[in-house]
């Protein structure tokens, strides 16, 4: 008998230790379930444990609290586009609790693009004039002053830039003590990683400058941009990395935030593996207020029919060349707009019906600098240039096109060597013919036939 009183004993003993994961039946652990959550919400219990939450499912604080203990469960910090609700988060804990719901739905308040970008001229402004940003260059007051000037009296009044730092904020003081009308989609300059922690502290200063200049310049930063062309080096910038720097971004500014990237990247394009690893849009469309796309028919020249040979030799031909430029570049917009993918609400909707779609970046080079793509060597010329931003002004706002298109760029940039040349002023901020009908101190006249001279594909027979 005192053999089967042990044996029972200790089975009890072991028993009651195993009715509590800390080992003390007098603790218990609080949880519950996360459902409709798109990017990050953090959970807080009782203000001090706080848990950070990506994903639907289950969750667990890692803090037990005693047997009796209230429990409190709220949410410390909302998903960047996302609303999360706690129900059934409070009580005594009398076991562990695992019925704690937290449901999350679309931010009905999604942040409306600024007027100026349904009536702005709108341009990306490349300010250096040396060895660019590797360099640690920082253009004077006197060339940025000059800058301005020169975009604004050209008629522009919405510049993009692309990045937060010292000569980010040299502008926009520049600008709102000296041009206040101007506007700015400023930029988040983003670097790559080797892993999916998110540890670069580059990016780190980056979020917090972009931040605090949002708020003190706020009157002249229209919208942020987070990032530029990550699908590019996406193999060094997970994913998961990109939608936490939006939402922190997006949490702590008030102005509507997007991600500058190129239209294959938005449409589901980018190819598996490779040099863009087969990163996807659907997790970042909900973190959005607005779309940015990049596309250069110019620089994909392979893509479509520059050379139009089916077409008379002259200026037919070039007309037939242009045509077609504009052509790709709306079905590269078109591409985009038909993206599929499951909005904050769980519906699937397409990136045009549920978002602003602006074009970030396109152009069209007056010189050739890149001898080893071919249609430079024909099609490298100013009134090429001017055609094609003129046919981007006329798709600009009409039916079915982008309310807003950044054109590439202001000011050519002889630090960036082939990739040089895109410029509506040479890097003497003299004005090429691209500006020959604006205000533009010192703009070139226009042809009798504007598009007179202009370059096309030809061999001699």
């Amino acid at each position: 008998m005192r053999f089967i009183t042990r044996v029972a004993w200790i089975g009890a003993f072991f028993a009651a230790a195993a009715c509590s994961d800390s080992g003390d039946p007098t603790e218990f652990s609080i949880g519950g379930t996360v459902s409709g959550l798109v990017g990050t919400v953090v959970l807080s219990n009782n203000g001090t444990d706080d848990l950070s939450i990506s994903a639907d499912g289950p969750f667990t604080f890692a803090q037990p609290i005693a047997q009796g203990a209230a429990y409190s469960v709220t949410v410390k910090t909302q998903p960047a586009v996302h609303v999360c609700e706690v129900s059934d988060g409070s009580g005594i804990a009398e076991s562990n609790v695992t019925t704690v719901s937290v449901v999350c739905t679309a931010d009905p308040a999604l942040r409306p693009l600024p007027e100026i970008y349904a009536t702005g001229n709108a341009i990306n402004y490349g300010e250096f004039r040396a060895g660019g940003p590797n360099t640690g260059e920082i253009p004077s007051d006197e060339d940025i002053l000059e800058d301005l000037g020169l975009m604004q009296a050209a008629g522009f009044n919405l510049l993009r830039l692309f990045r937060s730092e010292a000569v980010t904020e040299k502008i926009l003081r520049l600008a709102s003590e000296n041009f206040p009308e101007l506007q700015f989609q400023l930029g988040v300059a983003l670097f790559g990683m080797s892993d999916d922690l998110c540890e670069v502290p580059e990016n780190d200063e980056q979020i917090e400058n972009a931040i605090r200049l949002a708020s003190t310049y706020k009157d002249n930063v229209a919208t942020i941009s987070v990032g530029n062309e990550t699908s590019f080096f996406s193999c060094f910038m997970p994913i998961n990395c990109l939608e936490l720097y939006i939402e922190r971004t997006r949490q702590n500014v008030t102005q509507p935030v997007t991600a500058d990237d190129d239209y294959t990247f938005f449409a589901g394009e980018n190819a598996v593996g490779g040099s863009r690893c087969g990163n996807q849009p659907d997790t970042i469309l909900p973190l959005l207020d607005f779309v940015s796309i990049h596309m250069y028919p110019f620089s994909y020249y392979q893509e479509w029919d520059w050379k139009q040979e089916g077409v008379e030799a002259g200026p037919l031909r070039a007309a037939a060349m242009m045509n077609a430029a504009l052509a790709r570049a709306q079905e590269n917009y078109q591409a985009v707009y038909d993206y599929e993918y499951v909005n904050g609400a769980g519906e699937t909707v397409t990136v045009g019906e549920s978002l602003p779609i602006v074009v970030g970046e396109t152009g069209w080079k007056w010189r050739q600098t890149n001898p080893r793509q071919e249609i430079e060597t024909y099609a490298a010329d100013p009134v090429n240039a001017k055609w094609y931003s003129d046919l981007l002004r006329t798709w600009e706002r009409s039916t079915g096109g982008p309310p807003t298109i950044f054109v590439f760029v202001s000011f050519d940039e002889a630090w960036k060597l082939i990739d040089d040349g895109w410029g509506f002023w040479d890097e003497l901020r003299m004005p090429n013919y691209v500006l020959c009908d604006t205000s533009a101190p010192d703009a070139p006249p226009c042809n009798a036939d504007l598009y007179e001279g202009a370059g096309f594909y030809f061999v001699e027979p």
